[in-house]
């Protein structure tokens, strides 16, 4: 039997999901406080950056959706299982939004800055996530 080795992350797809009327107040909040991070860190130009805020937003409000399958009475092992291997493939949608918006932003803040900026987000997207 031949197998074929995995696609490597940039010769995968995008996927684009598409959010709900019933998402977008959510979304807003968290991309404020995304937002709110970049101009405290300067250099935030919205025409660029928010292509990457929006997508952390709301990838974060799939993650957060991702879990009420866990809480439902229905759940079973293989429930928990497809849900974490999920929630594993979002959080790191996520982490690469938050990588390409602080490489995206390099020029601009300077590799200390860099760094600075993804602990930042990281933090925000966690407090916001569970607010």
């Amino acid at each position: 039997m031949k197998t074929t080795p995995n696609p490597k992350p940039e010769e995968m797809p995008r996927v684009r999901v598409a959010a709900t009327p019933k998402d977008m107040p959510e979304i807003q909040r968290i991309a404020n406080g995304l937002i709110k991070v970049l101009k405290k860190f300067g250099g935030y130009e919205a025409e660029v950056d928010d292509i990457w805020v929006n997508e952390i937003a709301t990838w974060c409000i799939y993650l957060k959706k991702s879990e009420t399958f866990l809480d439902a009475e229905t759940a079973t092992e293989h429930t928990y299982t497809r849900i974490a291997d999920t929630q594993l493939k979002f959080q790191k949608i996520i982490e690469n939004a938050m990588h390409e918006l602080a490489l995206s932003r390099q020029d601009r803040i300077g590799q200390q800055a860099e760094a600075d900026l993804m602990g930042k987000l990281r933090e925000t997207v966690q407090k916001m996530r569970k607010a």
